[in-house]
């Protein structure tokens, strides 16, 4: 997925246009290693993050100051659904988000076939198994694996 970002500064009415490739998360802010670098007292290294969940663009706040997606505010680490035309706002800056190839060819997923055992008839029927390839955020990756550890413990107690 591809996103454009026209970047206006409020207070220099100056505007620039950022082309996003949107395979990885992409963090905003005063950072330098943020792809549109920002400047003010208001605004976070990083400010809010931006990243396509099963094929839909999101929009995280990181900061303590806000950002508001068509003027409606954004709590601290909530998200939000972005759609093309979409005004995201942060202090001092206002981008018009655009988002191109969005065909649903675009999407990571994976078709497979899974013969499931029928308890009717007794034979095999095959079933349609999709897959979405999303790579996991590291704090659902902490998670997936305290419950797979927690999981384990469990069983070998049970199994003593």
């Amino acid at each position: 997925m591809q996103v454009k970002l026209v970047v206006i500064n409020k207070a220099s009415k100056e505007s620039s246009n950022c082309d996003l490739a949107m395979d990885q998360k992409i963090t905003i802010g005063r950072h330098l290693g943020s792809p549109v670098v920002l400047q003010g007292d208001r605004l976070s290294r990083h400010h809010f993050s931006l990243m396509v969940i099963d094929g839909v663009l999101t929009v995280e706040d990181l900061s303590s100051n806000g950002t508001w997606l068509n003027g409606a505010l954004l709590k601290e680490q909530m998200s939000a659904q972005v759609k093309s035309g979409d005004i995201i706002e942060i202090p001092g800056y206002e981008m018009q988000v655009t988002i191109q190839n969005t065909d649903a060819s675009q999407k990571p997923r994976t078709e497979e076939t899974l013969l499931v055992p029928s308890k009717e008839t007794g034979s095999t029927r095959k079933r349609s198994l999709v897959i979405s390839s999303r790579i996991l955020e590291p704090r659902e990756a902490a998670l997936l694996l305290f419950a797979i550890a927690s999981f384990a413990l469990i069983s070998f107690f049970l199994n003593r």
